[in-house]
């Protein structure tokens, strides 16, 4: 049967065509005719910065905020050390660069393109962003200068894309797939635990390794760590066993709704009535509970002893009121929502009487975090000690190390890497405490990472570690 015209014109169109990588249309037969096509770069090339120093690394930036760098955002009103060190409101640099030291090296010419490190902020951080970027920085820099690594500067792409509880959910997604995106081979963050469970599948599928912040157990995974500030099974037992070493057998038990809440109380509810406690009342409450005055009431009128409270922190800051209103000042703890005392002056406030699972140690007791701070203000000038500074510094470390560990900078082999961290020095926790993962080992810190503090009289005061001991020991002594 004969072709049609239209049908014969459309053949001779596209004979001997072919597609291009930009998707369009490449006619073979305009190279018989004379007619040439170059192919062209699809990605800038590699910058240099010009800046790399021979006997230090150097970053392109001398702090990682806007606040710090440009002044008149507004001052932070810090009034204790352990409260943040940044205004209520800044933002972070984008695309911080840093260089190895060269050791006097001179290169072929051509300049190599940063490792990319994300950093997923997905909270309101207020007085504390600052605290997270610039220790950042402070522990690539340290790993350069001790030789960790010196194959390329490393890039930190900053998403804020901040999710649950407040936000919406899809926020968080965009955000590290957009991270993922621009080439990271790592991601620092989420914190939020709720954030974590639900970028937990994504960050499993795209295969780029996550280093979270946060207490939800269930989040160690095939590409998911944790430099875990707490641990939502460990805290409800601690804060179980604290209540009993101290006497307080009646309790009352809060926790909030959320991804972890039924978690913090079962475990919380398992260990009280396993030592032989009694839970008088039990209140579910939300971030914003209403009627909490009158659930405490309750709990005073029936005997209660002493109160846990189990959640994100968000309803923390009513409790300050509400005792005060029925002039109750009972024994009280929570897990490591208590570390809200840095986010802001008013938070700290309202955290006023509470004992709290925190990670600072001892003060003065672990010589990794006192070098560390010693640093930080060498480096940038100003003097901040709270838990996120050492969370940061340890999550970078972590981050850095697992990339100097890998075969090459892709996030699979950066994955194996990080699982190959054996025994890393920590600035978090007691003079015990390390980092290390392993292949079945995503939770990073190990020893003495958890702490019991006091916030009282605007001071916060180091309670001691948690050590529990077994009942048969007490009939031995």
């Amino acid at each position: 049967m004969a072709k049609k015209k239209s049908d014969s014109k459309k053949a001779a169109k596209t004979d001997g065509a072919r597609t291009n990588l930009h998707g369009g249309i490449v006619n073979e037969a305009d190279a018989t005719s004379g007619e040439l096509h170059y192919a062209e770069r699809m990605f800038p090339a590699p910058f240099d910065h010009g800046i790399a120093q021979a006997d230090r690394a150097v970053t392109n930036v001398k702090h990682g905020t806007r606040a710090h760098l440009e002044g008149g955002v507004g001052d932070s009103n810090q009034q204790s050390w352990w409260q943040g060190g940044g205004p209520a409101t800044d933002v972070a640099v984008q695309n911080i660069t840093i260089y190895p030291p060269t050791r006097g090296q001179k290169t072929q010419g051509d300049p190599f393109e940063p490792v990319k490190i994300g950093i997923l902020i997905d909270m309101d951080l207020n007085q504390l962003l600052a605290d997270w970027i610039d220790p950042t920085i402070l522990a690539i820099e340290d790993a350069m200068n001790e030789g960790v690594w010196r194959r390329s500067p490393v890039q930190l792409v900053i998403a804020d894309a901040r999710g649950l509880p407040r936000e919406n959910y899809r926020k968080l997604l965009k955000g590290y797939e957009w991270l993922v995106d621009e080439g990271c081979v790592v991601v620092l963050g989420p914190m939020i635990s709720d954030n974590c469970l639900l970028l937990q599948d994504t960050a499993n599928r795209l295969g780029v390794p996550c280093i979270g912040w946060t207490g939800a157990h269930k989040f160690a995974s095939d590409y998911c760590f944790t430099v875990a500030n707490g641990d939502v099974a460990t805290e409800g037992v601690m804060c179980a066993q604290w209540l009993h070493a101290h006497g307080h057998d009646k309790v009352g038990l809060f926790w909030e709704a959320g991804s972890s809440g039924r978690d913090y109380a079962d475990y919380f509810r398992d260990a009280a009535l396993d030592l032989g406690m009694t839970i008088i009342r039990e209140v579910k409450l939300e971030p914003n509970p209403v009627g909490l005055k009158d659930d405490l009431e309750s709990m005073k009128a029936l005997g209660a002893e002493g109160l846990y409270y189990g959640g994100y922190g968000y309803a923390t800051f009513h409790f300050a009121d509400a005792l005060k209103t029925i002039d109750w000042d009972p024994p009280r703890v929570m897990g490591t929502a208590f570390m809200f005392y840095s986010n802001s002056n008013a938070w700290a406030e309202g955290l006023e009487g509470w004992h709290g699972v925190d990670q600072l140690g001892e003060d003065g007791a672990n010589p990794n975090y006192n070098a560390m701070i010693d640093r930080f203000v060498k480096r940038f000038g100003r003097k901040t000690g709270n838990v996120v500074v050492a969370l940061a510094y340890d999550t970078a470390r972590a981050a850095i190390h697992g990339i100097a560990n890998a075969a090459i900078p892709t996030p699979k082999d950066v994955k194996l890497g990080l699982e190959r961290i054996r025994w890393m020095p920590a600035t978090n926790g007691g003079p015990s405490c390390y980092v290390q993962f392993g292949p079945h080992d995503h939770k990073g810190y190990k020893g003495d990472f958890l702490t019991i503090r006091e916030l009282r009289g605007g001071e916060l005061r180091f309670d001691g570690y948690h050590r529990p001991e077994w009942p048969s020991n007490a009939s031995s002594k």
